[in-house]
């Protein structure tokens, strides 16, 4: 086998959990061989998120650059089936973010730090070979190996499902959405609007996230069981439609997120699962940035750890699934339930919770 096909950690998936764990796996003392392997041509697109994220959540793993920040979060409303219009309560500090920068930015951290990134390749097997090492195989028949893996290829993660893990998730743990840029005159600044009720995303919700100069990420997600071909998109299309009539419209796009308890383990021999892939989504919101952002820190740091050049301890590794699970665990899989209880209200008791604030 060719040698530069050939690494002690190798990273599979390029978003934000896998980049951030090249980076941390990168950046140990033992001077290991990192590979990041994605099946994007280019970093960060298309953006299957609103952007959003709060201070809290890059200052546990991620520097926050200031040249990544769209506009300022100043105030949140929630709109009610009825039309109602609550601000909802919170005082910490938040961000509408450029993420197609961000990961470019920090790709280059990652190759900075020695990473070899492999773009436009999609690992399509992955096994236990002989000596400790694991094999993985492309769509095109390139092979890599290493003695540990972290695993950060999406929702439908077909590695994990090579490796063991049950990645089947039933319709009602699963949220179908649907992405637009929006360009408006009526665009509220510095704003994010979450619009609630079953003709608008059925099980869901629709966002309006402002990116300022009149711009902003616009979507809805419909619940996996309330869903169709086709319907998030002419949903979506709609809503734009009725609330910005005339608008310019870009980057139409669509995708699945996870809604689902973090998947146990975390870790299986010298491999480890991350972000998405690992169900790490808040199961209420649909938010999933900070999470992958430490997800992703944590296994990077367990692997540089846990690895020498000549193998890996796969005992080492245990320690990102603990970390996981006393930070951010028990409040996602709270999330979770949360998710379960809020898809049985109706409009109807959804524009009671409404007035209730509005008249409070």
């Amino acid at each position: 086998m060719d040698t530069a096909a050939s690494f002690d950690i190798i990273v599979i998936g390029g978003g934000p959990a896998g980049i951030v764990a090249a980076i941390h796996a990168a950046q140990g003392q033992r001077c290991l061989r990192v590979g990041l392997i994605d099946r994007k041509e280019k970093p960060g697109l298309p953006v299957r998120c609103g952007e959003a994220i709060g201070l809290k959540g890059f200052a546990s793993s991620v520097h926050l650059d200031k040249a990544w920040i769209k506009s300022v979060v100043v105030k949140a409303k929630l709109v009610s089936p009825s039309g109602a219009t609550v601000t909802l309560p919170g005082n910490q500090q938040s961000y509408i973010i450029d993420r197609e920068k961000m990961e470019r930015d920090l790709i280059d951290e990652a190759l900075r730090r020695g990473v070899r990134f492999i773009p436009a390749t999609a690992i399509v097997s992955a096994m236990m070979t002989g000596g400790g090492r694991y094999e993985c195989t492309s769509a095109s028949g390139n092979r890599y190996t290493a003695f540990c893996l972290i695993v950060a290829d999406g929702v439908e993660s077909r590695v994990a499902r090579a490796l063991g893990w049950n990645t089947a998730l039933k319709p009602s743990d699963m949220i179908a959405c649907a992405f637009a840029r929006v360009e408006h005159r009526d665009i509220e600044p510095d704003t994010c609007l979450f619009f609630v009720g079953r003709s608008i995303a059925p099980g869901g919700y629709a966002w309006v996230f402002s990116r300022g100069g009149g711009q902003a990420n616009v979507g809805l997600g419909v619940l996996g069981s309330m869903t169709g071909a086709g319907k998030p998109r002419r949903l979506l299309e709609d809503f734009i439609g009725k609330k910005y009539p005339g608008a310019t419209i870009s980057l139409p796009h669509c995708g699945g997120v996870p809604m689902a308890r973090w998947l146990k383990p975390l870790v299986k021999d010298g491999a480890m699962v991350v972000g998405d892939a690992a169900r790490q989504v808040n199961c209420a919101t649909g938010a999933g940035l900070a999470y992958s952002f430490f997800s992703g820190m944590t296994a990077g740091k367990a692997a540089a750890t846990a690895c020498n050049g000549n193998g890996c301890d796969h005992r080492r590794l245990r320690r990102y699934e603990k970390q996981w699970a006393s930070y951010y665990g028990k409040q996602q899989r709270r999330s979770y339930s949360l998710k379960e209880v809020m898809v049985g209200f109706s409009d109807d008791f959804l524009d009671e919770i409404a007035a209730s604030f509005s008249n409070a």
